[in-house]
């Protein structure tokens, strides 16, 4: 995905951090059994959150014990032990992986298209799509051909776009959940969703005015954010992280408070953060000048 979905590690407590390193490092000993060792290449800290809270969820245990990698050969890490939770994880992971990669291949042009098209063919070593999740397939298929319908035709409502990406990720973090459970993982995904794709697009918009790429910024604000646009935009954002609150406080952590701590770490700190980076990152640049 997109990598911003991590948590502020400086308010985490030592054993909290080493939870979410052994959640980490054992997603991506589960990729290497179940989706091939080249998908290792596609983890993100995204699909840690969403196990984490799966796992709370269903109330799974998860057990961690030290193992080498091969990145580590010489020093045991600890490591979460491949269960359930994360064998969808890391297969949800790869399905969404592959459809963007194959999405992006039709919708790039010259040199971006070449470079889609390598990494398309790399994704070829991943191992095939397993059959439980045609399904999600399906769905999320479905919700990527929207975005780029709506890419195509240069919508200018941020509402549109970030409810298709906010009904995709809802259908990652919600799929195979009993109907209790999913109704609050699709409502974490949901806003969730809707939060990536409009931080995404602050982080990406100098570059996409550049390149001529589609961003919805481009369309509601011009080519480049003013302080009010900032504001305005911090302030959306932050109501989808209210409301993704909402749902997070409604998941029974009682036999999982460590894996609390990390969730609402990321949520009430880790998020806000990031927030914080995108939608400043280039008036610090201007301060720099």
């Amino acid at each position: 995905m997109f990598g911003y979905i991590k948590p502020c590690v400086d308010e985490l407590k030592v054993k909290d951090f080493e939870l979410y390193k052994a959640t980490y490092c054992g997603l991506c000993r589960t990729m290497g059994k179940c989706t091939g060792c080249v998908s290792k290449m596609t983890l993100s800290y995204d699909f840690v959150f969403f196990a984490l809270v799966r796992m709370a969820l269903i109330k799974a245990k998860g057990d961690v014990k030290r193992r080498r990698c091969a990145l580590h050969p010489f020093k045991k890490r600890p490591m979460l032990e491949i269960n359930p939770t994360l064998e969808y994880t890391a297969k949800a992971s790869v399905l969404l992986t592959k459809i963007k990669l194959k999405d992006n291949v039709n919708d790039t042009r010259g040199f971006s298209r070449f470079l889609a098209k390598i990494a398309g063919v790399v994704s070829v070593f991943f191992k095939k799509t397993d059959k439980n999740l045609i399904p999600l397939k399906e769905k999320i298929q479905g919700c990527f051909d929207e975005l780029l319908a709506l890419e195509r035709e240069g919508c200018d409502s941020i509402d549109m776009v970030a409810n298709t990406s906010g009904e995709l990720i809802g259908h990652v973090a919600s799929f195979g959940l009993d109907e209790a459970e999913a109704k609050i993982a699709y409502e974490i995904g949901f806003h969730l969703g809707k939060w990536v794709y409009v931080i995404d697009a602050c982080d990406d918009l100098e570059r996409d005015v550049k390149k001529g790429s589609y961003n919805v910024l481009k369309y509601t604000f011009g080519n480049e954010l003013k302080d009010t646009d900032r504001a305005l935009l911090k302030n959306a954002m932050l109501l989808e992280l209210d409301s993704m609150s909402k749902s997070v406080e409604l998941i029974d952590f009682s036999s999982h408070r460590d894996v609390e701590a990390i969730v609402k770490n990321v949520v009430y700190e880790g998020l806000v953060q990031e927030t914080d980076r995108v939608l400043n990152k280039k008036s610090n640049k201007k301060k720099a000048r």
